[in-house]
């Protein structure tokens, strides 16, 4: 009988390698393979797998694993240091265009059998489209008897060309082999040539596919004729041919509008895009030095080396000719510019280009590049020590620019705007820690809010003079079937045409999806407060990072004159030079310089990264390095901004260079002194990768020398890092100008995913705004009372504030929105400001609000509910027109709304100041004249604590408990549902000598003055009149008056809260909402599926990842969509990247996907818990954690069916609550006790069967446990409270183990046997 052979499957996509592959990758090992990588067990591949630059596996057809390459940035030679093997090469190989930037060695190449040359291609062709800047590809060869890594298949590595090393008295066959793949013979390059009349037919239809507007405009034959027609024009043409076939097109222009760029721009990183040349220190009559002159040349321009040369032959003339400029009227010589204001420096010559001093001086340049994306207007401080949220130095002197400019009066003219300045008295006030604007990388100003007072004139922009040093991309198409990263082949023979230019520039409206193409380019910083282009971004591509050679080297002592120069006007400049200069003859400090052309362009200062392990511990990191002391710090970076598109091959090769292989950044965003963040000086973090940190859990496990581990650190900071592999990944921006709207706790948590999420190791969001009245909610000294005034709810504590680098990625605006222009896509801010969005998201939350909130409507409310017609007319009705909404008065000074933490701050010094003022005035605070509190919810009973910690004596307080509620619909269950807390809460305050008015509501006020002088109160039989000295109210919680005004005057649907479908759509495409601001549809029918019943954070993270499915190239690009008959690979679909979301590490879910153990749901269904923690009167410390959903009242749910078992303890005033459900799992936890308790370990016992717990159940029924507080803190259940004690769950399910018996032994404690039982479903 004759054996069929079955044709293999084909070819199917690449995708980046996982630790989960390593046991199939082992599989195609074979021997050969084995001895040539060194490669004997599982264990090797997984080390290759994590700590390669870039390791991918092959698939095939049926998506299983047939190949797998692994490769670094140095060979696999043992004897050769990584950072030597270029100097070998040279010598052994005489391989001298083999350098660091543009050649890899591979460490594991391995594949089936059944696949040969082909294969082996595919993984080397995916490589070379990954990497433009790659050429070679190698591998070493040292085994001589197995001259093939697969026997039998000598054309599988047909592409690699054999290189014998030759030395003197050795036999070449002796001596290591080295293979090389290049990429003219793998991956070639597309053919780059001038358009012609010809190709017209085929350059219409890739444009027509991308812009079809300009076949409309100019007929079908407008690329002949721009060729023929107007050869005049500065329009040049370049096309990339395949088969003989143009497939791409890039139209390039000389004739740009610099006037305006400058006026929308900063260009001064750039040198404005002109050549560097005397003329522009004409303006200021100053005379720079020679010395000066060239390094303003090499670090700002950072000049081709071409015409460097020849720019130098010029320099002392250009110097002796400006000695002898006479200056015209209007301009003085070595005119003083002062620090303190923005002045012209002359009206007359009204055609004279103006450059502001700091972009002269060759080192305040650098500076500049340093900061990247810094602005003049965003400084308001006048001392830099009060710079709380800098993240990178800037020049000292630009701090001081005291006058914020504001847009006033935009209305719906945006032509006609008018900047406007603050008075000149408001320089002279303390500008509070929430107010002051922030910066972030790659954005220029945060857009300023303040209604303007006097109208002035406009600071003039940075005017530039000279030739023109750049040339436009205006055009860039490629056929569809052909990979867009082909677009770079053709911007690199675009400086071909033009070489007496060294920028290539490209604007783009900020709602525009990347393409492969920005990857070379950088984005410059934007004023935000020009008009003239709304939601346009500016990317510049200088020559030598495009073209130029590249290289990083240790620091020498000669670097001190360029680090002279670089530092002059940087904060503790001498701190970093001392630092610099101790890293030449220190072994625990490594410095580095970037180069380019042989330049420095920059320099990275390396240490080792101390109390590594407390750091792991308190943030989402492995618990150990992969070997001892390779963790580091960066200790200061410096990069032009030019060269942002190679910052991680810059960190890549820093790497190499040192004995590290991970990299952290830690940067104290709140901190001041010499840990402040404008000390710091790194224009690296923004390729870095943002770590979030861990739950903040007590050490339990009775070992004390964990102690030091689980300390925390007494200044919390935001953290960065980078390993090799990351250093392989792109590094995509989106720019799409994100407007949030509330900093609630859904707006954070959407935040926090965006930046921060696993999208955050390639993706980076440039253009996100948060607008927040009060920013932040958080301060930076805060009184103990006002955090006791707030309950904690969810994980925004102000130490994990502090610990998130909100104010490094989002620009905050301190503001409130007030209207909402659909048309204009803008929202319209109070005082005059206006903000532009292309998506607007709307987490306002519910706040307390004034008592005259809405109270004509709302009374309106209540009749139509109780039958009145309504007399209101349908949105659908052509005559309907959007209510205007009335703001309620001015609230007296002596009202307190305490809706945060920082609203809690200000009302409790109000409240001192007022006690410290009225004194000696007859309505001082008095037993007669008290402070009130009204209100019956769990913040009013905070507030009680916060006014005792205060120092209120409790005989002046007064407590109006606003029970039953006004609303009869309503059930009458106390806020805490639980009347044993209830009952003892109310004992405290009777204890406590607070007097208390109980089921009162209140009618009205009488006000004096300013301040209110008695409250009106209503009991069932009587009217009460209470004499007032404060008046802290609780009542009505509602959506910001201002938001509602916003939402219901701009046509959004409102019905009871904004209208949103099932993936928080509006009835606006641009407009999106979350939180318990929002309600369903009514025709999904999902009222008890409202956001305002689950937690803020998890709707938050569900909206983030919406968004991240609609903005993130990698998850839109279909990997499995059709690639048509060509043989390269399209578009963002070939990457690497967007093969990994199904695939684990990046793996992007939906909340509402069905899948096939899951019911479908027309919404959204969340699962994480409701946990509140506060400190009531009587130091009463309370904690409630409950499934999410509508809340039944405790008595009613104990009535229901199937209820499971409560666990009580009652233990010394200490009173714990468990309750079990049916299957025995922990879903309702209330805890009520005399001490302090950390509220994150109870929480973590949420959703966990009680045999988790050492059979908890049986134990309570045996009357074993008397204290659950007690029980809960033994330190055999330290373990459970780790976060990856949840990945140990999900390891068990995946082995199928049905029981598990772990027995624990602890010094001085008894033998403790935990058994736990894990129930899953057999593997199919």
């Amino acid at each position: 009988m004759v054996s069929r052979i079955l044709p293999c499957p084909a070819l199917g996509r690449i995708r980046l390698a996982c630790v989960e592959d390593a046991p199939v990758v082992l599989d195609l090992v074979n021997e050969s393979i084995a001895a040539n990588f060194r490669v004997s067990d599982l264990n090797d591949v997984i080390y290759l797998i994590e700590n390669c630059i870039l390791s991918i596996c092959q698939l095939d057809a049926n998506d299983d694993v047939v190949g797998f390459l692994a490769a670094k940035d140095h060979p696999l030679l043992p004897s050769v240091h990584p950072t030597a093997w270029e100097y070998y090469f040279w010598t052994k190989y005489k391989a001298i265009e083999m350098r660091a930037r543009n050649t890899l060695f591979i460490h594991l190449l391995c594949w089936k059998p059944l696949y040969a040359r082909e294969l082996v291609d595919s993984l080397l062709k995916s490589m070379f489209m990954h990497d433009p800047y790659l050429q070679f590809i190698a591998m070493i060869r040292t085994v001589r008897s197995q001259p093939l890594l697969v026997p039998g298949q000598s054309r599988a590595e047909g592409s690699f060309k054999r290189l014998q090393a030759v030395e003197k008295g050795v036999p070449g066959e002796m001596l290591p082999a080295l293979c090389v793949a290049e990429r003219n013979e793998v991956s070639p390059r597309l053919r780059i040539r001038r358009a012609v009349e010809e190709d017209n037919d085929d350059i219409v239809p890739i444009l027509e596919r991308q812009t079809p507007r300009l076949q409309k405009i100019y007929g079908e034959f407008y690329i002949s004729e721009l060729i023929s027609r107007h050869p005049e024009s500065e329009r040049v043409l370049l096309v990339c041919e395949h088969k003989e076939l143009a497939v791409g097109v890039m139209c390039l222009n000389t004739q740009i509008n610099f006037e305006s760029l400058e006026e929308s721009f900063d260009l001064s990183p750039f040198g404005g895009l002109r050549h560097s040349g005397c003329d522009i220190y004409r303006q200021l009559g100053t005379c720079p030095s020679t010395r000066d002159m060239a390094s303003y040349l090499s670090l700002t321009n950072v000049m081709s080396m071409d015409r460097m040369a020849q720019m130098s032959m010029h320099i002392e003339q250009c110097v002796k000719r400006m000695q002898e400029v006479k200056f015209k009227k209007g301009y003085v010589e070595n005119y003083p510019i002062n620090a303190d204001d923005f002045m012209d420096f002359g009206t007359d010559n009204p055609t004279s280009m103006i450059v502001n001093k700091e972009s002269l001086s060759p080192p305040r340049t650098l500076v500049k590049q340093v900061v990247e994306d810094q602005s003049y207007l965003d400084m308001f401080d006048e001392d830099e020590e009060e710079l709380e949220f800098d993240i990178i130095n800037i020049d000292t002197d630009l701090l001081k620019v005291p006058k914020i400019l504001t847009y006033d009066g935009l209305g719906r003219g945006l032509a006609d705007s008018i900047m406007k300045i603050l008075d000149e008295t408001a320089k002279h006030k303390e500008v509070p820690a929430e107010d002051k604007p922030t910066r972030k990388e790659k954005r220029a100003v945060a857009t300023t809010v303040q209604a303007a007072k006097q109208p002035s004139k406009l600071p003039e922009p940075h005017r530039f003079s000279g030739p023109s040093n750049a040339f436009l991309l205006e055009l860039f198409a490629i056929h569809q079937d052909y990979d867009e990263r082909y677009g770079f082949d053709m911007l690199e023979a675009a400086y071909e045409l033009f070489p007496d230019r060294d920028y290539c520039i490209l604007c783009l409206p900020s709602n525009h999806p990347p393409f492969p193409l920005l990857e070379h380019f950088t984005l410059v910083a934007s004023y935000s407060t020009k008009v003239r282009f709304i939601n346009e971004t500016l990317y510049v591509a200088h020559v030598n990072s495009v073209r130029g050679e590249i290289a990083v080297r240790p620091g020498e002592a000669s670097d001190m004159v360029f680090l002279n120069d670089i530092l002059e006007h940087a904060p503790r400049a001498n701190s970093l030079l001392d630092l610099f200069s101790s890293s030449l003859n220190s072994h625990r400090i490594d410095s580095f310089i970037l180069l380019s052309q042989k330049q420095p362009i920059g320099m990275v200062i390396l240490g080792s990264l101390e109390a590594g392990s407390s750091i792991r511990t308190q943030y989402k990191l492995a618990s150990e390095p992969r070997a001892p002391r390779t963790d580091g710090t960066v200790l200061a970076g410096v990069m032009s901004p030019a060269f942002e598109p190679h910052a991680r091959w810059y960190m890549r090769d820093v790497l190499r260079h040192s004995h590290y292989s991970s990299l952290f950044w830690i940067c104290r965003l709140f901190a001041r002194g010499d840990v402040s963040p404008n000390r710091n000086l790194m224009s690296l973090a923004g390729h870095m990768v943002p770590v979030t940190p861990r739950r903040s859990i007590p050490n339990i496990s009775g070992n004390k020398c964990l102690d030091i581990v689980f300390q925390n650190d007494t200044t919390p900071f935001a953290l960065w890092m980078m390993e090799r592999p990351l250093t392989s990944l792109p590094k995509v921006t989106v720019n799409n100008s994100i407007v949030v709207v509330g900093a609630s706790r859904t707006g954070l948590a959407f935040l926090e995913a965006l930046i921060m999420g696993p999208a955050s190791k390639y993706l980076t969001f440039t253009n996100i705004t948060l607008v927040s009245e009060h920013g932040l909610p958080t301060v930076g000294e805060c009184l103990k009372a006002a955090k006791t005034c707030v309950p904690q709810e969810g994980r925004y504590s102000d130490r994990y504030l502090r610990s998130v680098p909100f104010y490094y990625y989002v620009d905050f605006m301190t503001a409130v929105m007030t209207g909402i222009d659909r048309k204009t896509k803008c929202i319209q801010l109070k005082g005059g400001g206006v903000k532009f969005y292309d998506q607007l998201v709307l987490t306002c939350g519910h706040q307390h609000q004034h008592p005259e909130y809405l109270h004509e409507a709302l009374e309106i409310v209540k009749e139509v509910e109780k039958g009145k017609p309504c007399e209101r007319i349908l949105m659908d009705n052509p005559e309907y027109q959007p209510d205007k909404v009335s703001l309620p008065p001015d609230p007296p000074e002596n009202l307190m709304l305490i809706n945060s933490i920082l609203q809690a701050h200000i009302c409790m010094r109000r409240l001192l100041r007022m006690m410290s003022d009225d004194k000696v005035t007859n309505r001082r605070l008095s037993e007669d004249n008290t402070v009130v509190v009204y209100g019956e919810c769990v913040e009013a009973y905070n507030c009680l604590a916060a006014l005792l910690e205060l120092g209120l004596a409790p005989d002046k307080i007064t407590f109006v408990e606003a029970f039953p509620p006004e609303d009869s619909s309503r059930l009458r269950v106390n806020c805490f549902n639980d009347e044993t807390v209830d009952g003892r809460i109310q004992a405290s305050i009777e204890k406590l000598g607070i007097r208390v008015l109980r089921r009162c509501t209140l009618a009205g006020w009488r006000q004096l003055d300013s301040r209110i002088n008695a409250i009106h109160l209503m009991k069932p039989m009587q009217a009460v009149r209470l004499p007032c000295y404060a008046f802290f109210y609780y009542g009505l919680k509602a959506i910001d008056i201002n938001a509602f005004k916003a939402i219901n005057e701009s046509g959004l649907v409102y019905d009871g809260g904004l209208v949103i479908g099932p993936e928080f759509e509006t009835n606006d495409p641009n407009i999106y909402g979350a939180g318990p601001c929002c309600r369903y549809s009514r025709r999904l029918y999902a009222d008890r599926l409202e956001h305002q019943y689950y937690c803020s954070e998890e709707v938050g993270e569900a909206l983030a990842t919406i968004f991240l499915d609609k903005l993130d190239p990698f998850v839109s690009a279909d990997p499995k969509a059709s690639r048509g008959n060509s043989e390269l690979f399209p578009k963002y679909s070939a990457s690497f990247i967007s093969l990994k979301r199904s695939h684990g590490c990046f793996k992007v879910t939906n909340a509402d996907t069905p899948g096939p153990s899951r019911r479908w749901q027309p919404v959204m269904k969340f699962e994480s818990p409701i946990v509140q923690y506060s400190v009531l009167p009587g130091q009463l410390h309370y904690m409630k954690v409950r499934k999410p959903g509508p809340e039944l009242p405790m008595e009613v749910q104990l009535c229901l069916p199937l209820q499971g078992h409560t666990l009580v303890t009652d233990k010394r005033g200490n009173f714990f609550r468990l309750h079990l459900n049916s299957l025995h799992c922990v879903d309702a936890i209330t805890c009520l006790s005399k001490k302090s308790f950390c509220p994150e370990l109870y929480s973590q016992l949420y959703g966990k069967h009680e045999a988790f717990f050492n059979h908890l159940l049986h134990r309570y029924q045996s009357n074993e446990i008397d204290d659950l507080f007690e029980f809960f803190k033994q330190p055999w259940m330290a373990a459970m409270y780790q976060e990856t004690f949840s990945d140990l769950l999900k390891n068990i399910n995946e082995q199928n183990v049905r029981l598990v018996r772990i027995n624990i032994n602890f010094w001085n404690y008894p033998r403790v046997e935990v058994s736990i039982y894990v129930f899953c479903s057999p593997l199919v």
